[in-house]
């Protein structure tokens, strides 16, 4: 398995801990089948772990001269490395891979990750917080060929539901239980050309047969207007601000905001701003809510930069973010009040109102936010993450 950037102790050398194992051998014979299989259970976790380090770094189809085996032992995917500037950069200041997919999944107990990553208890959460703040409406929950128009009771057949409320509303989403970037999302929208999906053209039938056939059950949600400031950015995706919090483990555990990033829609992303499907992210300065140059996931070994929109010339240097110091206390006043996740990545719509939470998750997006610098070069979250065994 890849190791750690930065460990804080050496192991003893190969030929010195073979050594000591014959030793333990030749002292304790009876102990030897239980040490085995110690042993067996540790490398089969080992290995596990490089085969999942490794099927990430496949995933990114790229040709052989990108990819940095070289780095793999550190902890870093080649495509990290290209979106951290390595060497260039100290990696030691950054979360590495490993750390963020071994280590990060644990800073916060499965049986509370799941309030927050089932978006249906995450809905039900967010109205019970009695937060200063609009909500997202919950419009239906889909399972096996029929809706429940949430709260109401009765079910409608999905043809009648999506024809009635895309009448009424124009424009929702669908999007599953579970799940990250933007993975079973689908924008659905009646327009005065028809129904369109993803922005292209379909027929209702077409619609319900992509809902029915989803292998799990889907909810459905109104669609947030963005303030115009934001839709200026990119008008054809909803371009939302992740905020990053943990707890100030070395002052009285109140939270506070680590990172915040701007993502943007682009031609690669689609009718979404998710950064893995090619959308762009810009750096929200925390004091005064101006967006830094935007980057994107590269597709090669250059990492790339833009002040502009690349497809519609918008500016994004100096974009001021509205409603940002609203933003800010509803983050942290939703933060405090579920101060017991600790650790959580906000998903925020400005819209002509103010801030909205969309979604909320654990496992937050790392590189998308390292990619505007290391997260350990921030005291306080250096703090954390030792804390809670990250690094």
């Amino acid at each position: 398995m890849p190791q750690d950037s930065a460990s804080p102790s050496k192991k003893p050398g190969y030929p010195k801990r073979l050594a000591q194992r014959a030793l333990n051998n030749v002292k304790d014979p009876r102990g030897i089948p239980e040490r085995t299989a110690k042993t067996y259970r540790y490398r089969r976790r080992q290995f596990g772990a490089a085969r999942r380090f490794l099927r990430k770094e496949f995933r990114w189809a790229t040709d052989w001269s990108n990819r940095k085996p070289e780095w793999w032992r550190r902890g870093f995917l080649s495509r990290s490395v290209t979106l951290y500037q390595l060497p260039d950069n100290d990696p030691s200041l950054y979360i590495n891979d490993v750390q963020r997919y071994f280590r990060t999944k644990n800073m916060v107990s499965p049986h509370l990750q799941e309030v927050l990553n089932n978006k249906f208890s995450f809905f039900l959460l967010v109205n019970s917080l009695g937060l200063d703040s609009d909500v997202v409406d919950l419009l239906g929950v889909h399972s096996r060929g029929y809706v429940q128009p949430f709260p109401k009771k009765g079910r409608i057949e999905l043809e009648t539901f999506l024809e009635q409320t895309l009448k009424e509303r124009g424009h929702i989403f669908v999007k599953p239980l579970h799940g990250a970037e933007a993975n079973g999302v689908r924008s659905l929208k009646l327009t005065d050309e028809g129904y369109r999906m993803d922005g292209s053209a379909a027929e209702l039938h077409q619609i319900a047969d992509w809902v029915r056939t989803f292998p799990r059950p889907l909810l459905f949600e109104a669609a947030l207007t963005q303030h115009g400031d934001q839709a200026a950015l990119n008008p054809h995706s909803t371009n939302t601000i992740r905020l990053l919090t943990m707890p100030d483990v070395e002052g009285d555990f109140s939270p506070f905001i680590a990172r915040a990033s701007q993502r943007i829609g682009s031609l690669r992303s689609g009718h979404i701003d998710n950064w893995t499907k090619g959308g762009l992210s810009a750096n929200v300065d925390l004091d005064d809510g101006t967006l830094s140059a935007a980057a994107q996931l590269p597709e090669d070994n250059q990492l790339h930069w833009f002040s502009e929109h690349p497809d519609s010339g918008a500016r994004i240097q100096g974009h001021q973010v509205p409603f940002w110091e609203e933003t800010k206390e509803l983050v942290l006043e939703a933060a405090g009040r579920l101060a017991f996740m600790e650790y959580v990545g906000w998903d925020i719509v400005i819209t002509a109102s103010g801030p909205v939470i969309l979604e909320a998750n654990i496992n937050s997006g790392m590189n998308v936010l390292q990619v505007h610098g290391p997260l350990l070069a921030d005291p306080r979250a250096a703090a954390y993450y030792r804390s809670r065994g990250v690094v």
